[in-house]
């Protein structure tokens, strides 16, 4: 997930057909592979994970917030009247996005690794559907809950790109997702 939010990040601004990194899907999975290859070699060691694991974290948030800084400044400027809509979509599920992630997951996680002993006998005394569950669940929730939202924040960014005026629905009643609107299928069709 984390080499395709790189990949979404560095194309995001793209032209429709004419990516700027041609071979980039390859080097990002030959990187891949090669993290895969270090995971299984060391996993007796868990600092490599976690090395690896921030380092790729670190060059995704640097990229996405170069994106979100941009789409703030037009805002901000009011440049682009007619993608200030999807900016400010694009802007809140960015804003939902850090919440899930660094607000609740990843204290969650540092507070599991760290204390789990601690709380093993509170986990162990939950009723029966709840028994066991970890906080490590509730990482895995929130940091699923905060990818989402970035996805979200991309999509809306790549309509803006591309002159797509887009909106968001619910599925099931609950999920937001971004849509484009049938407007902007119309305009497409005629172009």
């Amino acid at each position: 997930l984390i080499i395709c939010a790189a990949y979404e990040c560095l194309e995001v601004d793209s032209p429709r057909d004419q990516p700027r990194f041609p071979n980039l899907g390859a080097y990002l999975f030959l990187l891949s592979c090669v993290n895969t290859a270090i995971y299984y070699t060391f996993q007796h060691l868990y600092f490599f994970f976690l090395s690896t694991f921030s380092t790729m974290m670190a060059l995704v948030v640097c990229l996405h917030m170069r994106i979100a800084w941009k789409l703030f400044s037009e805002n901000r400027n009011q440049k682009k009247k007619e993608n200030n809509n999807n900016n400010d979509i694009a802007l809140r599920f960015y804003i939902w996005h850090y919440i899930s992630f660094l607000g609740v997951a990843v204290p969650v996680w540092f507070l599991d690794q760290f204390h789990c002993e601690y709380f093993l006998p509170i986990y162990n005394a939950l009723p029966f559907p709840l028994k066991g569950m970890t906080l490590h669940v509730v990482w895995h929730t929130c940091s699923g809950i905060g990818a989402h939202c970035f996805i979200q924040f991309l999509c809306a960014c790549r309509a803006s790109t591309l002159r797509l005026t887009c909106d968001t629905r619910h599925v099931l009643g609950v999920l937001p997702v971004v849509v484009v609107t049938p407007k902007a299928t119309a305009v497409m069709k005629q172009a």
